[in-house]
């Protein structure tokens, strides 16, 4: 799951015992869900044009962010919009972080080990039964056109005895 560490547009529509109700039924499914960080505060172009010098501040920014919740998460990152330039991969890089990409933007900067969905959770991904496997992208509610709410039924349509692995678990390497 792409988490955002601290939403800057919803973070105050809910009360502290929602916003703990959450973090309870998430640290109940840690064993079936790992946690990527998704931006800062997931304004939009948060990374698009964000400055090798601030990277730092604003690594420790998130980890901070899920060390006050107790939150393990996996040293991935997804930029808000998939939008951010060749300084975040960098930094990366350096830190030995993978970046989740844009299937859709095939020439965007990569890290050396990075994470591309192959289907939205809106297509009709099942047809495609000659592929290993499915990478697929969703969320979890509007206004997004792959939201859970609209398109959960097609996610009845992945086989029973299918193998489900992590984002961390299907990285590809430049």
């Amino acid at each position: 799951m792409f988490m955002i560490p601290w939403d800057y547009q919803y973070y105050t529509q809910f009360a502290d015992f929602q916003r703990e109700e959450i973090l309870k039924q998430i640290k109940a499914n840690l064993d079936w869900i790992e946690l990527i960080p998704h931006g800062l505060t997931h304004k939009m172009g948060e990374f698009q044009n964000v400055k090798k010098k601030d990277l730092p501040i604003i690594f420790t920014g998130i980890d901070e962010v899920f060390k006050k919740y107790n939150l393990p998460y996996i040293k991935g990152f997804k930029a808000p919009n998939w939008l951010y330039n060749e300084d975040l991969v960098d930094y990366l890089d350096k830190k030995g972080w993978f970046l989740a990409t844009d299937r859709n933007q095939p020439k965007s900067p990569k890290t050396k080990r990075f994470y591309e969905y192959n289907h939205s959770i809106d297509e009709k991904f099942w047809l495609f039964t000659d592929e290993y496997y499915w990478r697929l992208h969703g969320h979890i509610s509007l206004p997004s056109q792959n939201n859970l709410p609209d398109n959960i039924v097609n996610l009845t349509k992945i086989p029973a005895d299918v193998d489900f692995k992590f984002v961390s678990e299907s990285l590809e390497e430049l």
